[in-house]
């Protein structure tokens, strides 16, 4: 089914940025004159937009052959017009210009891209301005104004000295710009422009000479390789992994008297990065076209149904009204709906799978099957809210001054059977989704809070690995295997920094957690004591392998009591507690790859970061070069043997920008250490 559109400022693929073009209802670069003159002609057509894509069969041959490309489209979220994939050789992202370029891709789609032709390539303007505006875009333009020309001005500043002068090709129409300022193709944060010089001066008119047009086309070449960005168009779509759902509002079309305002509402996605979306009017509230205003604030879910070709916008439905636009909860589940996370509540044939009868108790079988370790001093260290206590941890001193040290482990595989409701529930979500005030689980609360969380006092089922280690952290013995354990209490990390921090002191029984009587304060104490000493020889040791660490400050949010909403924040501070049990899963992490390498070589897979961009790498070296800080980036470790130095962590940090410390994250690393647990630095546009 075609629709009426509203023609908006598009650049057709691989118009320069800055040449003014517009994508209008007769054409690109149609003037208002061009406009009446051809009304007639085009009356009762339609023009595609956007480009039919390729089959399936043009898409296979193309990247066998090389001549296309695929990856997963990045849009970026501040300028919605720019988009990337990777580089197939490491190289700088492949750029997409626009939405017509991105063919109705939309972000995190898997996508087959075309390369556009060299001289279509944006043109890196170097040290550009983060802070000057951007030309207007389709979100930007209000629907009333779909159709106008919308005139695009000269950037200010033309009386600077050029930083670039590049050749360009302009017809006819562009005659009078081309005695003024000459735009030309930059990084989408500032327009370069080549200024004449006034009349009147001396040899302002003289044409260049040949020696002059040669030094300009060596300039402009050697400027080429340097500068220029690899450009491309989407020409198909292979996964669609977008959820084509979005939280936005509505509201009516402008045109009163076009067929389309009998037909269709506007719904207007919060985020930009999603086209506006025709909505048929029977989905709309009844009172919604007599009383739009009411609705005016109140925040809708629409899901994306078709977009055609000859369409700025796409066709989609309502699926439901989320309540008053700015309220916590409504933008929750518009968040969580747009991002595809499955937030309902778990069926009836899930929970069957789990236990019925309450409280539940280990089955006297499994006893004869697992390793007691009811009587160790065992323990967790969590954050004082955490109610899903998944880890726990132990140390009992040798008589040869060595260390028995666990990490144990809630065995959940237990009460998952393969293949069950549960297990496959579990496996479309995949993962726990952790927001400021609420937890979407993968798992049902009953399992998460209950059956699996290694409670206190409570006897659990567990999965262990045990070591003897000396107290330098070099392993002597290691064992792996199913185990029950009773812990005896649930330090928060507080706890567990007040120990640390007072070693020979004693604290006091009412700044403490509850301790069962089969164990005291004092051993728990010398216990977490004895942890950190350790803990500290493993982190020594990872980072002289070649481990690399780069922090980045993280917000903490403190909860009002009665209604769970923020209430302020502050910088979380990582602390020894936190290192120690950092260290002690990297530890049980490596343990298990290294035993699953051993017993099952063939399929064993090791999860790892990809090389880091060339590009990225060489952008920041010469950085560093520039400001008198050679940096050494053939290893991860020699990175971090140089950013001890604080000089050197503040420039990575306020200098080089989140593109630079992404490629640092990507250095090799020494093959026995495996990835640091802690989330990777993405660049500002992912």
């Amino acid at each position: 089914m075609n629709h009426p559109d509203c023609r908006l400022n598009l650049r057709p693929t691989g118009t320069p940025r800055g040449v003014s073009s517009v994508v209008g209802p007769h054409g690109v670069g149609a003037s208002p004159g061009d406009k009446k003159s051809k009304n007639k002609s085009m009356r009762g057509k339609k023009k595609s937009i956007f480009e039919t894509y390729i089959s399936k069969e043009e898409v296979s041959e193309g990247l066998k052959r090389g001549t296309l490309i695929q990856g997963v489209l990045r849009i970026n979220p501040k300028k919605f017009h720019e988009a990337f994939i990777p580089s197939p050789d490491g190289d700088r992202d492949i750029f997409i210009d626009g939405v017509v370029a991105r063919n109705r891709a939309l972000n995190g789609d898997h996508v087959v891209v075309k390369l556009l032709p060299e001289d279509q390539w944006k043109v890196i303007k170097p040290e550009s301005n983060d802070k000057e505006t951007e030309a207007t875009y389709e979100s930007d333009v209000p629907e009333e104004c779909c159709g106008h020309h919308l005139l695009q001005q000269s950037p200010k500043g033309c009386n600077d000295s050029p930083d670039v002068i590049i050749e360009a090709q302009f017809d006819d129409s562009d005659s009078e710009d081309r005695h003024g300022n000459i735009h030309v193709l930059v990084d989408g944060l500032k327009k370069l422009a080549v200024h004449v010089p006034d009349k009147g001066k001396e040899d302002s008119h003289a044409p260049a000479t040949k020696d002059e047009n040669t030094s300009l086309s060596q300039d402009t070449r050697a400027l080429s390789e340097k500068s220029l960005q690899k450009s491309a168009k989407v020409v198909y779509i292979l996964e669609k992994k977008h959820s084509r759902a979005a939280t936005g509002i509505l509201k009516l079309l402008a045109d009163k008297n076009s067929e389309l305002f009998k037909k269709y509402a506007l719904f207007s996605p919060s985020d930009h990065r999603v086209p506006r979306i025709y909505v048929p009017l029977k989905d709309c509230p009844q009172d919604f076209v007599t009383r739009p205003k009411d609705y005016a604030n109140t925040l809708f879910i629409c899901r994306i149904i078709d977009w055609k070709e000859d369409c700025n916008f796409a066709l989609g439905q309502l699926a439901k009204s989320l309540g008053q636009a700015g309220e916590i909860e409504p933008e929750t589940e518009g968040i969580l709906t747009e991002y595809g996370v499955d937030f309902s509540d778990f069926s009836s044939d899930v929970l069957e799978c789990l236990p019925q009868s309450l409280p539940w108790t280990i089955p006297p079988e499994e006893f004869s099957k697992r390793r007691d370790l009811r009587k160790d001093c065992i323990f967790t260290i969590d954050p004082s809210t955490a109610r899903d206590l998944d880890d726990a941890l132990s140390c009992r001193p040798l008589t040869d001054g060595t260390f028995e040290v666990g990490v144990h482990i809630a065995d959940v595989s237990y009460f998952i059977p393969e293949g069950s409701y549960l297990d496959k529930v579990a496996a479309e979500r995949a993962t726990s989704v952790y927001l400021v005030q609420k937890v979407v689980p993968m798992l049902p609360r009953l399992l998460c809070e209950e059956l699996c969380s290694l409670n206190p006092m409570t006897d659990k089922l567990t999965f262990s690995v045990i070591w003897t280690l000396t107290p330098e952290g070099k392993i002597l013995k290691e064992w792996f295997g199913r185990t029950i354990i009773c812990s005896c209490t649930k330090l928060s990390y507080d706890h567990a920094q007040s120990m640390i921090e007072n070693p020979t002191g004693k604290i006091r029984e009412e700044e403490l957690p509850p301790i069962s009587p089969e164990h005291s304060s004092k051993e728990v104490h010398q216990a977490v004591l004895n942890l950190h000493s350790i803990a500290k020889q493993l982190r020594r040791q990872r980072f002289v392998d070649g481990a690399l660490r780069l922090d980045q400050l993280k917000l903490a949010f403190t909860l009002d009591h009665e209604t769970g909403l923020p209430q302020g924040c502050h910088i979380y501070e990582y602390r020894d507690s936190n290192k120690l049990v950092e260290e002690f899963m990297l530890l049980a992490n490596m343990a298990v790859a290294h035993k699953i390498f051993r017993t099952f070589p063939e399929q064993a897979l090791l999860r790892r970061h990809p090389p880091p961009q060339t590009k990225m790498l060489s952008d920041l070296v010469e950085f560093c070069d520039q400001m008198g800080l050679p940096v050494d980036v053939s290893s991860a470790g020699a990175l971090n043997a140089m950013n001890h130095s604080c000089t050197l962590q503040v420039v990575l940090k306020h200098k080089a920008g989140p593109m630079a410390l992404e490629a640092l994250s990507a250095l090799p690393r020494a093959p026995q250490v495996l990835i640091d647990p802690e989330p990777l630095l993405k660049p500002d546009y992912i």
